[in-house]
């Protein structure tokens, strides 16, 4: 891929996730709210406090994706772009939780 493509196509991802971010809210808060969730059920499960990673969301996502990719019986350039989206989103909550964290 030229340098002229990964532009187009981060262009592309960027218009995506702002789209779907109109769509169904901020990652990132939908992240925190899922892991909040999470953790509650694991705990009342297990009987113990059960701690939970913030990118746990976004990875499961992915895998999802993935699994759907993996499932498919045609190429669904929805699905692949979803792949990209989700890593962006979540590369983009790490860089945040380092910045908050003071660890970069």
């Amino acid at each position: 891929m030229n340098d002229k493509n990964n532009v187009r196509f981060l262009n592309e991802i960027d218009r995506m996730l702002k789209q779907k971010q109109l769509d169904y809210g901020n990652f990132d808060t939908t992240s925190w709210f899922m892991t909040a969730i999470l953790e509650k059920m694991l705990s009342a499960y297990n009987g113990v406090t059960v701690k939970v990673p913030n990118r746990i969301f976004g990875t499961f996502m992915i895998i999802l994706k993935l699994w759907r990719i993996i499932n498919s019986k045609t190429f669904n350039k929805e699905h692949n772009d979803d792949v990209a989206g989700y890593n962006e989103l979540l590369r983009n909550l790490l860089k945040n939780e380092e910045k908050h964290n003071g660890t970069k």
